[in-house]
């Protein structure tokens, strides 16, 4: 990685020894850290901090640690810090900022007995999560920005609730509509990953975009199109992510864990009470091959800063255990009780209070399917509205429906005519 050769031979030493899982000996070394996370969980991340230095002084390590929380969101911390070299040693941050964090230099490799934890305790969302070039540049400790089928279940059956062009036809035999953003980029292109669709990004050493690759325009996509004109053209589907209200007739929505309460009460669940179900995105049929509809999921990651540590070598190892430590199985556990975050440690998964809830057991199984939000090319979020505009227009037909898709896949390469 080029942009950490400024680091200098020992921090490069250090980042070697780190990779093949090497502890240098110390005795009684006192060593601070820097861990960057949101205030409104500075107390709960705070209290995880004790546990892990009750866990290294069990596993007798002699060093004492000194942890001190900064206020960054994982939405922000690229833009927040300024100078990696003076930022974070641990920070959290949002799966689609790796590529720019890798830029920055911000970002140590994750190899050796690091890598062998995420190959083998985090399910294949959080590997995909964390991989840049083919490499492991963080740690997943969570994998639940999604959306899925949220719905009144006096309204729709469970068996209907696995067929999208079933729930519709239920909630207009019904009177009522379902909610379905698909016109923003967030639905809309996880829609078109439906069949197999995808985009491909290479980049260079640095970290740039060097290509950007689709197949939007084949078979593929022009399926996924397909199933989306099908459900744009129901006299039920209403292009939002709105919450469902007595005044919108909404008896479903595609939304997410957001969706669920608030502070007034006026969630999908305190509005459908009892009747509130879940269920992973519905399957739709094209030319008979039947998938479920496609969906963008998202995580979050714990980044291990090479710049801070400067070549010490215990400072760097420290902030790898430390990572490793709060994307471990207890640590994922305590987050799902603190404020029902979905797990990605498998075993914390298949845990008997994460499987009882029925979101985070939806979003869980939705993972074998959804398309992981890493880097994504800027044409991604702005190319559905224009498709969906023009079905909702009527503008794009099934007649013409190939030519939609073509200009489609060109916004997302970023080629012009």
């Amino acid at each position: 990685m080029k942009k950490l050769f400024a680091l200098g031979s020992a921090a490069l030493l250090a980042l070697g020894l780190v990779s093949c899982g090497t502890k240098p000996a110390v005795e009684g070394k006192t060593i601070s850290l820097t861990y960057s996370g949101t205030a409104s969980d500075q107390e709960f991340n705070e209290g995880l901090f004790e546990d892990f230095k009750a866990a290294r002084k069990a596993a007798g390590d002699p060093n004492t640690y000194e942890i001190t929380y900064e206020q960054h969101g994982p939405d922000k911390v690229d833009s927040e810090v300024i100078d990696w070299g003076v930022g974070p040693d641990v920070f959290e941050f949002a799966s689609d900022k790796l590529a720019g964090l890798y830029n920055k230099g911000a970002l140590a490799k994750v190899s050796g007995q690091y890598a062998k934890f995420i190959d083998e305790e985090l399910n294949n969302f959080a590997q995909a999560c964390a991989t840049f070039n083919d490499t492991y540049y963080a740690y997943p400790y969570t994998g639940d920005n999604t959306y899925y089928l949220q719905y009144d279940s006096s309204v729709i059956s469970a068996e209907q609730a696995k067929d999208m062009m079933a729930i519709l036809d239920a909630a207009d035999a019904a009177g009522m509509k379902v909610g379905y953003n698909l016109g923003e980029g967030f639905w809309g292109a996880g829609a078109m990953f439906t069949f197999g669709a995808d985009y491909n990004i290479t980049f260079t050493e640095d970290g740039n975009i060097a290509s950007v690759s689709a197949d939007f325009n084949s078979e593929k996509g022009l399926k996924a199109a397909k199933a989306i004109l099908a459900i744009v053209s129901h006299p039920a589907f209403v292009n939002t992510a709105d919450v469902p209200t007595v005044s919108n007739e909404l008896c479903a929505t595609i939304g997410g864990t957001w969706n669920i309460s608030n502070a007034e009460g006026k969630g999908i669940k305190d509005f459908f009470g009892e009747n509130y179900a879940c269920a992973v995105m519905p399957t739709v049929t094209v030319d008979g091959e039947t998938k479920n509809l496609g969906a963008f999921l998202g995580g979050k990651l714990l980044g291990v800063n090479p710049q801070r540590a400067a070549g010490d070598v215990d400072r760097l190892v420290a902030a790898h255990e430390l990572a490793k430590f709060l994307a471990g199985k207890e640590c994922q556990l305590a987050r799902f009780e603190h404020a029902s975050i979905a797990p990605c440690h498998v075993e914390a998964a298949a845990d008997s209070k994460v499987a009882a809830s029925a979101n985070v057991a939806v979003l869980s199984a939705q993972g074998a399917f959804a398309h992981a939000q890493t880097s994504v090319p800027d044409g991604v979020w702005s190319a559905p509205n224009v498709l969906v505009t023009a079905m909702i227009n009527g503008e794009c037909t099934a007649e013409n429906l190939q030519e939609y898709i073509d200009a489609f896949n060109n916004t997302v390469i970023g080629k012009t005519e």
